[in-house]
């Protein structure tokens, strides 16, 4: 989930650029939450005392009481992957934003545009290679790569297997590999290939999957899924 906070204290652009960012986000069709705050007191409880985490902060600089570069400051202070976005209506804060790593700087009132593209890109460099996108029937389905336990050739189909059930797709087990994480997929067989951080088991013959199925592994291919097992082991 793609999880964003807003902190403004200016109640007028406080509710325009709440509007802003949900209709941004929702164009996006993802799974997002938006928290929205109205002073940096409510943030900073939030953040420390509540433990809370966001990938984006659209921040307000000049607010009562902390103000917006202060409390940058504090998240850096934990948290240097939070990506931060200044909004305000003093551009003479700008050279700031470079002290705490700020993504962009944005003058008010937002332009809707420029905060979009800003949005899609940290969204994007986040998320973009968690999902997989799959033909199926003369549509599109999205699925998760982290749900995909493996994938079958038969004739012209591929049988991608994940969590939820087995889907059947179009094409060829190597062309839909050279779309997959490599460092996560690997070839088991002639005839199969295996998503190995869904791999809890490996015998003489089978990779055994999260949910219990047998993957075929072939003599071929034994050797180079013994060690991408291994450094799935290592790196958990």
């Amino acid at each position: 989930m793609y999880k964003v906070a807003l902190c403004e204290d200016e109640q007028v652009f406080f509710e325009a650029h709440e509007k802003i960012c949900r209709d941004i986000l929702d164009g996006l069709t993802i799974e997002y939450h938006l928290s929205v705050f109205e002073n940096g007191h409510d943030f900073l409880n939030a953040f420390l005392e509540q433990g809370e985490r966001y990938d984006l902060l659209l921040l307000d600089i000049l607010m009562e009481g902390t103000d917006g570069m202060t409390l940058a400051r504090r998240i850096r202070e934990t948290d240097t992957d939070m990506a931060i976005i200044f909004i305000t209506s003093h551009p003479d804060f700008a050279l700031q934003g470079y002290d705490v790593a700020a993504l962009h700087y944005l003058i008010k009132p937002v332009d809707g545009a420029t905060l979009e593209r800003l949005i899609h890109g940290d969204y994007h460099s986040r998320f973009a290679n968690e999902f997989f996108m799959l033909a199926t029937n003369g549509s599109k389905r999205r699925i998760a790569i982290k749900d995909i336990i493996c994938l079958e050739t038969s004739g012209r189909r591929v049988a991608v297997t994940t969590r939820e059930g087995l889907i059947s797709v179009p094409g060829k087990l190597t062309d839909l590999l050279s779309e997959l994480p490599q460092e996560h997929f690997i070839r088991c067989h002639q005839a199969y290939a295996v998503n190995i951080r869904n791999i809890r088991e490996l015998t003489k013959q089978d990779a055994i999957a999260v949910n219990g199925k047998a993957v075929p592994v072939s003599r071929t291919f034994m050797s180079d899924v013994q060690k991408a097992f291994v450094r799935q082991l290592r790196s958990c």
